[in-house]
C-alpha cells in the first residue's frame, strides 16, 4: 500500500538531519584542527620564528596544510554520515512497508533497528595517516622555507626535531583520538535522531491507515497547530510579565505601591 509518500518523506527529512548532523561535525573539526594549529605555532615561537613581515609567508604556509588537513577530516567524516543516512532510509522505508503490512495482514509488527558500526582501528588508522600527512609536509615546508630565509641549521634542526618529537609523542595520539572519538559521537547522534523520526513516521503510517479506514481524513497539521498555540501562550505570559514590570517601574518613579485587584505589586 502506498500512503502518502511516506518514503519520500522519511528520505527528505533524513537528509535534513544529515545537513544539521555534517555542519556540527565540521564545527568539531574546526576547534580540532585549531588546537593543532596553537601546537604548531608554539613550536615556531618556541624557536624564534615569529608570526612578523620576515616570517609570515612560514605561518601562510602552515595555514594552507591546516586548511587540507581540515577538509581532509571533513570529507571523509561527511562520507561517513552520509552512509548512516543511506542505510537508515532504506530500513525505515522498509519499517513503514512492514508496518502498514502488519495492520493490513494483522500480524505484530517489530521494528528494525540496526545498529550502524564503524571499524575502530580502520577509522583511527585513517585519521592518523591525515596527521602523519599534515605534519610531514608542514615540517617539510617550514624547513625548505627558513633555509631559504637564511635561518642556520641549527635552528631548522631543532624546529624539525621539536616536530618529529611532537608527531611521535602521546600528545599527537590525544589529538587521533579526540578526533576518532569526534567521529563516533557525530554517527551515534545521527543514527539515534534518524531511529526517532522512523519511529515517528511509522507511528504516521498507523494514523493515516486507521484514518483512512474509518473514512476520515489524517490531521497532519495538529502537531503544527499545538506548536503556535504552545508559542502563543508563552507570548501571552511574556506580556504579563511586561505589563507586571511597567507597574513596579511606575511606582518607583512616583513612590507610590500600585493596587492590581486584591494584591499591591511591590
Amino acid at each position: 500500500m502506498y500512503l502518502y509518500d511516506l518514503d519520500s518523506k522519511i528520505s527528505s527529512k533524513s537528509y535534513e538531519l544529515l545537513n544539521s548532523h555534517i555542519e556540527e561535525a565540521k564545527k568539531l573539526s574546526a576547534t580540532r584542527v585549531s588546537e593543532i594549529r596553537n601546537k604548531c605555532r608554539d613550536i615556531l615561537s618556541q624557536n624564534g620564528i615569529f608570526e612578523d613581515r620576515k616570517n609570515g609567508n612560514v605561518y601562510l604556509a602552515m595555514e594552507k596544510e591546516l586548511n587540507n588537513l581540515e577538509h581532509n577530516i571533513d570529507y571523509y567524516n561527511e562520507y561517513l554520515l552520509e552512509e548512516v543516512t543511506k542505510n537508515k532510509v532504506e530500513l525505515g522505508i522498509e519499517n513503514i512497508s512492514q508496518k502498514i503490512d502488519s495492520l493490513e495482514q494483522k500480524f505484530e509488527f517489530v521494528f528494525e533497528k540496526e545498529n550502524i558500526g564503524i571499524n575502530k582501528a580502520n577509522s583511527e588508522q585513517k585519521i592518523r595517516n591525515m596527521l602523519f600527512t599534515y605534519f610531514e609536509s608542514y615540517k617539510n615546508t617550514t624547513i625548505d622555507m627558513l633555509t631559504k630565509s637564511g635561518y642556520s641549521l641549527y635552528t631548522t634542526e631543532k624546529i624539525e626535531e621539536d616536530i618529529l618529537e611532537f608527531v611521535t609523542s602521546k600528545a599527537s595520539d590525544v589529538f587521533a583520538e579526540k578526533i576518532y572519538t569526534d567521529r563516533i559521537t557525530a554517527m551515534q547522534d545521527l543514527t539515534q535522531d534518524l531511529d526517532n523520526l522512523s519511529l515517528k513516521l511509522v507511528d504516521e503510517a498507523e494514523a493515516r491507515y486507521v484514518c483512512e479506514l474509518n473514512g476520515q481524513v489524517f490531521d497532519e497539521l495538529k502537531d503544527k497547530r499545538d506548536s503556535v498555540r504552545q508559542k502563543a501562550e508563552l507570548l501571552e505570559s511574556l506580556r504579563a510579565q511586561i505589563y507586571s514590570l511597567d507597574l513596579k517601574t511606575e511606582e518607583l518613579t512616583q513612590g507610590t505601591p500600585i493596587q492590581t485587584g486584591d494584591r499591591i505589586l511591590l
